[in-house]
């Protein structure tokens, strides 16, 4: 947990922080920017700097004078670390089944089994492919919890880069459940803007909608993040895990591909965990909660190895994709 005065140090950095950032993405390597502890060998001291992450750390005389991140900015100390957001998709060759080979929540019987319920955790494929360098690929991530529009039928919460692939989605687009195959949803509406990599597929009718994500159970609310604040996920790649938000304020380059290229993320929720992983391929669009079950954010990038992961904050996807958490678990067209 935070103490006030560490708290209070990252309130008097946040407006610089924000004026600075746009310089110190474009130098050269650099992926993000953030607020954030220093850290001396490895440990973490108590000073709020400026965090300013590179894909790979190079000397200066090799960087140039311009090249270089400042010392510090109007009196801000900066410190420099290696880490870099990926996005957290799984792809699989358009030429293999979609099954996936193993059983996990949102599935009722395994592979070829029919889909007895929607549940947030569960696995999401869009039915058409992207185009990479090696050929036709499928697209697998997380549909993360439900959420309604204007009328109570419900949708699923996932990030852009699984429910739209590329500039060329549009809605309606067919979404599959990876491990029985079966066509679940489509897609409703998406975002990507400065703040929100998200996407909203609507629920085929006549499927049970169920209120639980994965093994968190269901969703009792929503809320805002803050540093400290232990919290766990559930998605499609990695299952159930746990970890605490470190900030609150993560400015991250991600890598869209060729068809979007890379965008910037500005002020995403960072999640850190002692354990092995907190989240790793496939776990694209997975529901962040709290200990209370309160939805905090979605989980759009990971940093390589997986200890470190990014979300959205809830109330600005729910903000910009003009959706709301679904009141109660119903059945479809009843």
């Amino acid at each position: 947990m935070l103490s006030i005065r560490e708290l209070r140090d990252r309130a008097v950095i946040r407006p610089i922080k924000r004026a600075v950032e746009d310089q110190l993405l474009d130098l050269p390597g650099v992926t993000g920017v953030d607020i954030g502890a220093r850290t001396r060998a490895g440990s973490r001291l108590r000073e709020q700097v400026i965090v300013v992450s590179v894909a790979r750390k190079r000397p200066r005389d090799v960087l140039g004078r311009d090249g270089c991140v400042p010392a510090e900015l109007f009196g801000i100390p900066t410190d420099v670390v290696e880490e870099q957001a990926l996005l957290q998709h799984i792809h699989r060759s358009s030429e293999e089944p979609l099954r996936w080979p193993t059983r996990t929540i949102g599935s009722d019987g395994g592979p070829g089994c029919p889909l007895r319920a929607v549940r947030g955790g569960s696995g999401l494929a869009p039915c058409r492919s992207v185009r990479l360098e090696a050929g036709e690929y499928r697209r697998i991530g997380t549909l993360g919890v439900l959420v309604a529009g204007d009328s109570a039928e419900p949708m699923g919460l996932t990030t852009f880069d699984v429910g739209c692939l590329d500039d060329a989605w549009s809605v309606g687009d067919r979404m599959a459940e990876p491990e029985s195959g079966q066509v679940h949803a489509e897609l409703a509406r998406a975002a990507l803007s400065g703040r929100v990599d998200a996407a909203a597929v609507r629920v085929v009718p006549g499927l049970t909608a169920s209120p639980e994500v994965g093994r968190l159970g269901p969703v009792t609310g929503h809320a805002r993040a803050y540093p400290g604040e232990p919290v766990r996920k559930h998605g499609f790649g990695t299952g159930l895990t746990d970890g605490v938000v470190t900030s609150v304020d993560a400015t991250i380059r991600v890598d869209h591909g060729a068809a979007l290229g890379v965008r910037v993320l500005r002020e995403q929720i960072r999640i850190t965990t002692d354990r092995p992983h907190f989240c790793g391929p496939g776990d694209a669009g997975a529901a962040v909660v709290d200990p209370s079950g309160r939805l905090l954010g979605l989980h759009v990038a990971g940093a390589e190895g997986g200890v470190v992961g990014y979300a959205t904050p809830i109330g600005d996807v729910l903000s910009e994709l003009d959706v709301r958490l679904h009141p109660r678990f119903q059945p479809l067209g009843v």
